[in-house]
């Protein structure tokens, strides 16, 4: 009987090696074998799942776009406004999931080289406008469940401007004192008068 291979379980296990390997060097001194090597499999291999290095990285590009968005969605779907006394603590309990997530997933967390390449890669660029299009247009759906109609999508762009920002300096460490519980009331005395 011949073996059954489940493809996109490989390619998720080359997508988490490629993202090692970013981990510990920049992605552009990365190259393929580094990244079959991180995934235990031949150079040959790591060829049937992805053709180049580009063809890897725009697939990892899309993961983090599809992640970022299906996480979104299922935390809101998962987590009723009614069980929070406050749209502060509700937001506040949000940007918690995003700043930490949830044990054993497989965030996309070399985001930072990413949006970098974005610049200089026309190809990774598109991708990832679209990805922050695809943020918006998920957080503008989430914030109008939550606040009604009277948000919209400049609502959801500063949104998606703090989940990025928060993903970013928490995966990068550069948060003072970790993750504030009022991540949202933070921002208080900056709007008082």
């Amino acid at each position: 009987m011949p073996l059954i291979v489940d493809k996109e379980a490989v390619r998720m296990e080359i997508l988490m090696a490629f993202q090692r390997c970013i981990d510990r060097k920049p992605l552009t001194n990365v190259s393929l074998r580094d990244i079959a090597a991180e995934a235990n499999m031949s150079h040959a291999k790591l060829l049937n799942y992805f053709d180049s290095k580009e063809d890897l990285l725009v697939s990892y590009v899309r993961y983090t776009r599809d992640y970022m968005s299906q996480k979104c969605l299922a935390w809101f779907n998962e987590h009723d406004r009614a069980d929070y006394g406050s749209n502060a603590e509700y937001m506040n309990a949000f940007m918690r999931y995003v700043a930490r997530g949830k044990v054993g997933e497989q965030r996309p967390n070399a985001t930072t080289q990413t949006y970098v390449l974005a610049h200089y890669n026309e190809r990774v660029g598109e991708l990832v406008r679209e990805e922050f299009a695809e943020w918006r247009r998920v957080m503008e759906l989430c914030l109008k469940r939550i606040y009604g109609d009277e948000v919209g999508a400049r609502e959801a762009e500063g949104m998606m401007i703090l989940i990025a920002g928060t993903f970013i300096c928490n995966y990068n460490n550069a948060l003072t004192g970790g993750i504030s519980d009022d991540i949202i009331g933070s921002f208080d005395k900056l709007l008082q008068s």
